[in-house]
């Protein structure tokens, strides 16, 4: 008999935050809904603190701090990139055009998405006037608009980080996976659409039957920490967020012998709950 892990309801709030107007490091989302998060508790960093992002600093380890008008009111901002190619275009096709020798002297630094989330919760208790802004893969961001719309909603552009979660149709319930010994399983919550469907691929083939009763939801990493930090449900402590390939490769060029995240195997439904 099927059994699944059911968060449908506590992640309602993830699967809303469609916003249009999303193009260039200028137009990127800022903190709104960050900003509504409490305290991180430890289950939650820990969470956070297996995802990498990548931040440009110089030769003191200190930001560098870009600065805009809008509507006639200049504002600071502060770029973490999901992608470390990104951070690097970043810097190689804008930075090095706008200012040669400035950019010259800098480099891309990774942190973790923890530490991303300390540092605004941090700023906020600082008062402090700069924006720090999460910067999503631009691919992904047309992967889960063109998935919005070919579900029947209607989205001009996906604003915020998309996550990407098989799941099945009927339920709400999600796919899972082991991480280790034992039988623990988790709800992965990929930065690519590329895996998630690598994933369900796979489940597929392993029970056919089930084939036309699965699908890829497509979520935001706000909504989702939100959920995380503030949901009374217990099955919301099976989430995982997977880090993109590349993101991967680089935390296994790091330490070759630790990975980062396990590989994704033998997909199935949850246990009942």
């Amino acid at each position: 008999m099927k059994s699944f892990i059911r968060l449908g309801a506590t992640l309602g709030i993830a699967g809303s935050v469609f916003l249009t107007g999303l193009s260039g490091i200028g137009n990127m989302p800022g903190l709104g809904n960050l900003e509504a998060i409490a305290l991180p508790q430890d289950q939650v960093v820990k969470k956070l603190q297996e995802v990498p992002v990548f931040t440009l600093t110089n030769p003191k380890g200190e930001f560098v701090v870009l600065s805009r008008n809008n509507a006639s009111k200049p504002i600071s901002q502060v770029g973490f990139f999901i992608s470390k190619q990104d951070a690097q275009k970043f810097l190689d096709s804008r930075l090095k055009k706008e200012n040669p020798q400035l950019a010259g002297t800098l480099q891309v630094r990774p942190l973790s998405l923890a530490d991303y989330y300390k540092i605004v919760q941090e700023s906020k208790k600082k008062s402090d006037s700069v924006i720090y802004t999460l910067v999503p893969t631009q691919q992904q961001v047309a992967s889960a608009t063109s998935m919005l719309n070919q579900n029947g909603k209607k989205v001009e552009q996906f604003n915020g980080i998309p996550l990407f979660v098989p799941k099945f149709k009927k339920d709400n319930s999600y796919l899972t996976i082991p991480l280790a010994k034992g039988n623990e399983r988790y709800i992965p919550f990929f930065f690519e659409k590329e895996q998630a469907v690598a994933l369900l691929d796979e489940f597929k083939k392993a029970v056919p039957k089930e084939a036309n009763n699965t699908e890829i939801q497509v979520v935001d990493l706000y909504g989702v920490m939100e959920a995380l930090n503030s949901s009374t449900d217990p099955s919301i402590n099976k989430i995982i967020l997977y880090p993109s390939r590349e993101s991967i490769n680089f935390i296994r060029s790091l330490a070759p012998n630790q990975s980062p995240a396990a590989k994704p195997a033998a997909a199935a439904p949850a246990p009942k709950r």
